[in-house]
């Protein structure tokens, strides 16, 4: 699906560079930036807490997980964007001050999330005894990745239901209140994998008690989102719509969300396939992977992310109130900050990976051939940054469909092959992988921000007049 510009029209007045600027006070990029960075830094935690107290059972656990979260990341993948794409038009809404509109905009975006969330669970459960032969794992890690798979792609739908009401409280700038769901999450799953490490209560530590911590920890997670939402924001769902309105409210979400799924879909499943040329180099490789990335994500990534996720807001807000400049000076400052934050963090795991890879294991070799890994994550980690902020501004502006079709073609026209090539064909191992890596990130990086520089977002909207006025009409 790919979205094409709109041209101003009175019945849409937010596609237009000239829509009457809106004068009322907006959060600026760091004060909903910061509560960001803590509660996404506390959720990609989960993984490395599960990476942490897995490793602790065998490298072969860990190793398992390693080899599933791709998979998982790609369900979660679609809740996340979808979310996002609720949020940005529901920012774009407060930016407005159209506030009347925006519990039909959240129904709507919880209804896609649960059934999809439900969906997936199902899916991911009735596979989970497959997948990871189909992989390429066997023994111990194969019976590791079975449970692994089994609880948590199981309950998937936690997870869709918690990002559909995060995004509801990010889309009022209330991020504060997602940060205080991640550490409750957080202190909960690590507590718990702590009484199992220490086998209090006779507990005792295994891949599916893990597993389990963590599902308990999302669970909790999501109970608490859901009261904050409803009992502190007091947002009430019009349950008596009509479903034309439904639906109504329901297209500019998709309009943004479906295109915008395209590449980190794709990304994911990219990931999954490179998996495959990781897991045939051997266990100790697929081990090795898992915890570079585990410090990856609760690193750089985050800081990207939180940056990119802040920036949506900043930019949704601003552009909702015609302040098309203003969005435009958020998004580059966002950007600065992001490339250089990355490039820091990313010189600093460079140079003391060893230690840090300490915590995770003892095996020398693991340490050896992670070590260009680190080095060549300087520019995979700076092209991430470019990434993410640039890609996420062109989704919440409405201009999604150049980089969701450009961008897989970049992933699975150079990324994946280049790969394979280095990794495989040329015998680099993962260092091939790395590089391929390094190419695939600042190449699509380069193309989401000459999109923006093109200034093409400026006249894409995926914003009606109103659910109701489009059904009247």
């Amino acid at each position: 699906m790919s979205l094409s510009p709109a041209e101003p029209t009175s019945s849409s007045p937010l596609a237009s560079s000239s829509a009457p600027p809106v004068d009322v006070p907006l959060p600026g990029l760091w004060h909903v930036t910061w509560p960001l960075f803590v509660s996404l830094g506390l959720s990609l935690s989960l993984h490395f807490t599960d990476a942490f107290f897995l490793s602790r059972i065998s490298d072969a656990a860990a190793a398992a997980a390693g080899a599933i979260n791709p998979l998982l990341g790609a369900t979660l993948v679609l809740f996340s964007v979808v979310g996002q794409a609720g949020a940005s038009v529901a920012g774009r809404l407060h930016g407005a001050q159209r506030h009347d509109e925006l519990p039909l905009t959240y129904l709507v975006l919880l209804g896609f999330n649960l059934a999809a969330g439900l969906a997936i669970s199902a899916l991911l459960f009735a596979l989970h005894s497959w997948v990871p032969s189909w992989l390429g794992l066997r023994g111990d890690a194969a019976d590791a990745a079975r449970t692994y798979m089994a609880v948590l792609g199981g309950c998937q739908v936690l997870k869709a239901v918690q990002l559909a009401y995060g995004n509801m409280l990010n889309s009022r700038g209330a991020t504060r209140w997602v940060m205080i769901e991640a550490i409750a999450t957080n202190v909960a799953n690590i507590g718990l994998n702590y009484a199992l490490y220490r086998g209090w209560f006779g507990l005792t530590a295994s891949v599916a008690s893990v597993s389990a911590a963590t599902m308990i920890a999302l669970f909790f997670g999501m109970l608490f989102t859901i009261a904050v939402v409803h009992l502190k924001l007091e947002v009430r769902f019009p349950i008596r719509s009509s479903w034309a309105e439904l639906r109504a409210a329901l297209r500019p979400i998709l309009k943004i969300g479906l295109p915008s799924a395209t590449e980190p879909i794709s990304y994911q499943v990219a990931q999954v396939v490179i998996n495959l040329l990781v897991i045939s180099l051997g266990a100790q490789a697929l081990a090795t992977r898992t915890y570079v990335i585990s410090f990856i994500n609760i690193s750089t990534v985050l800081w990207s992310l939180a940056i990119g996720v802040g920036a949506q807001i900043a930019v949704t807000h601003r552009v909702g109130a015609g302040r098309l400049e203003e969005a435009n000076d958020a998004f580059h400052r966002a950007l600065l900050y992001a490339v250089a934050g990355n490039g820091v963090i990313a010189l600093l795991l460079a140079f003391f990976y060893e230690p840090l890879l300490g915590l995770l294991t003892s095996d020398p070799e693991i340490k050896r051939v992670a070590a260009p890994l680190f080095a060549l994550g300087v520019a995979v980690e700076m092209g991430r940054a470019v990434n993410i902020v640039a890609g996420g501004a062109l989704r919440s502006t409405g201009d999604a469909g150049y980089a969701a079709t450009v961008a897989p073609l970049l992933m699975w026209g150079i990324g994946v092959p280049a790969a394979f090539l280095l990794g495989g064909s040329l015998g680099w191992g993962l260092t091939g992988v790395w590089a391929s890596m390094a190419i695939d990130e600042c190449l699509r990086g380069v193309v989401c921000y000459r999109r923006w520089r093109s200034g093409r977002w400026r006249t894409t909207s995926a914003l009606s007049p109103s659910a109701a006025a489009h059904v009247a009409g």
